[in-house]
């Protein structure tokens, strides 16, 4: 195996590494967006944007009765919020049928729900469905589907999206860096450089393999 060929298993298998805790973050990443929808409220918001600061506050407290253990209280209140079409709530549920947070693990409702959110729009949902085909938890393993699905992240900003697709670009979707056409590596390299850009520290390494 060449010295390129080695950087490149090695830095695939950090990636995946990294790839197997994203789940894990759903919930910080949902306090995050609950925070920022309450401070955006103002005193002369709408109808609709006081619906969404009413369900910013009751997913924070669906977060409160997660970090204290009572995972059927948190999943009664996102079953509910989900039920309305709340994207936030259902990547929390999809987070705790992964895990077999208070569920038995079900990684097909996780994948179901994460694609609930995902075609709302999600970002969040998005990049965690791509990585659900990319290790075919609860789908078929697809690493072209995958692409598509950090595509649609990418494009609305998540760094982490632009890294993936760029990897998957580069990599020929898995086949190998020397298989990448022209194309492929050209966009490749627009993602990593966006990624970077982005503030993602392995984007710059991988941008490396490509020059």
């Amino acid at each position: 195996m060449s010295v390129r060929s080695h950087i490149t298993v090695r830095l695939l298998r950090q990636r995946d590494d990294a790839t197997r805790v994203t789940s894990q973050h759903l919930v910080r990443v949902a306090l995050l967006l609950c925070t920022l929808a309450l401070a955006a409220t103002g005193p002369h918001a709408n109808a609709d944007r006081d619906q969404v600061s009413a369900d910013a506050i009751t997913n924070l407290e669906a977060y409160a009765a997660y970090k204290s253990g009572d995972y059927d209280r948190a999943r009664a209140i996102w079953s509910r919020l989900a039920m309305r079409g709340n994207t936030t709530a259902m990547n929390n549920l999809a987070n705790m049928f992964d895990q077999g947070q208070g569920v038995d693990e079900d990684p097909v409702e996780a994948a179901r729900l994460l694609r609930l959110a995902a075609e709302r729009g999600d970002h969040v949902a998005q990049l965690n469905l791509g990585l659900a085909y990319e290790r075919g938890r609860g789908v078929p393993r697809d690493n072209r589907i995958a692409a598509e699905w950090f595509r649609r992240a990418a494009v609305q900003g998540d760094a982490q999206a632009q890294l993936n697709l760029g990897v998957m670009l580069a990599t020929n979707y898995g086949a190998g860096l020397e298989t990448a056409t022209e194309a492929q590596r050209a966009e490749a390299a627009s993602w990593l450089e966006e990624a970077a850009s982005n503030g993602e520290p392995e984007a710059a390494q991988y941008l490396e393999l490509l020059r």
